[in-house]
């Protein structure tokens, strides 16, 4: 565990699984922005290290990084020791999956590890987590915990069975807790992203803006929208200030070019 500073906070631990350069690492910035001591998770120390040093100077705040194995329970349980050893949780957001080829894969040709890793990152490892940090939210009487979904939390897909049914199983879980703890004061929500997430954008350029020539996403003509991962951050910022007489249980966020 990489730790930028060891004094005491006086909000709540923001614990944020699945860090990566785009969506995690956005929103990981912006509950530092707002005042938040921040645990980012995943695999890859070495890069989560640098997100961590950098997020600190950036917004002058608490970061620590934590290695997790979301394929792993074991992995799991020793990471949230070490996030509970900083304090009481009282965001989670579960932001890993698995990854998958675009392309999509005939179902005989799915080996049966494939398919059971996919499960244990989309949906087990969400399980376990929830698990870590819901006693003491309930304890509270308040929390956050904030799942992301994708286009396949909500349809089967040809080809893709492996990420389909993680992401089923996931939407599930966020709805059979939500039911369960809303009612003592943890909002649970399901974030569906209906889109491919690009880089921070600057203002200025039409790339910049998020647009890309669709051939470069997969051929095709006209131009596809770039989700901006700073701007998705705030939605999931949003959701955790929302006042308890209106709480969204699930949203779908997609770019304004798609058709739907």
């Amino acid at each position: 565990m990489r730790s930028m500073s060891s004094s005491t906070a006086t909000k709540g631990i923001a614990a944020i699984v699945g860090v990566g350069p785009k969506l995690g690492r956005s929103i990981a910035r912006k509950f530092a922005h707002e005042g938040y001591t921040v645990a980012i998770l995943a695999r890859d120390l070495g890069r989560l290290s640098r997100f961590a040093d950098e997020i600190a100077r950036e917004e002058k705040a608490q970061v620590f990084a934590i290695r997790i194995d979301c394929s792993d329970s074991r992995s799991v349980r020793e990471a949230f020791e070490g996030v509970l050893s900083l304090g009481f949780v009282e965001v989670l957001v579960y932001n890993a999956y698995q990854p998958v080829s675009w392309s999509p894969t005939n179902f005989t040709d799915i080996r049966v590890d494939s398919f059971e890793k996919s499960l244990s990152v989309s949906s087990v490892a969400a399980f376990l987590c929830a698990q870590q940090v819901i006693p003491g939210m309930v304890e509270r009487g308040r929390g956050t915990i904030l799942f992301t979904g994708c286009s396949a939390s909500l349809n089967g897909i040809a080809g893709f069975s492996e990420l389909c049914c993680g992401k089923f199983a996931l939407r599930a879980l966020s709805q059979c807790l939500a039911r369960e703890f809303q009612p003592l004061g943890v909002h649970v929500a399901h974030v569906i992203i209906d889109g491919v997430i690009g880089s921070p954008r600057a203002p200025s350029t039409a790339t910049q803006r998020g647009l890309v020539p669709q051939q470069d996403q997969g051929g095709g003509d006209g131009a596809m929208m770039m989700m901006d991962p700073d701007a998705l951050a705030q939605t999931y910022w949003h959701l955790h200030v929302q006042d308890r007489s209106a709480w969204t249980q699930e949203i779908d966020l997609r770019p304004s070019l798609t058709s739907f």
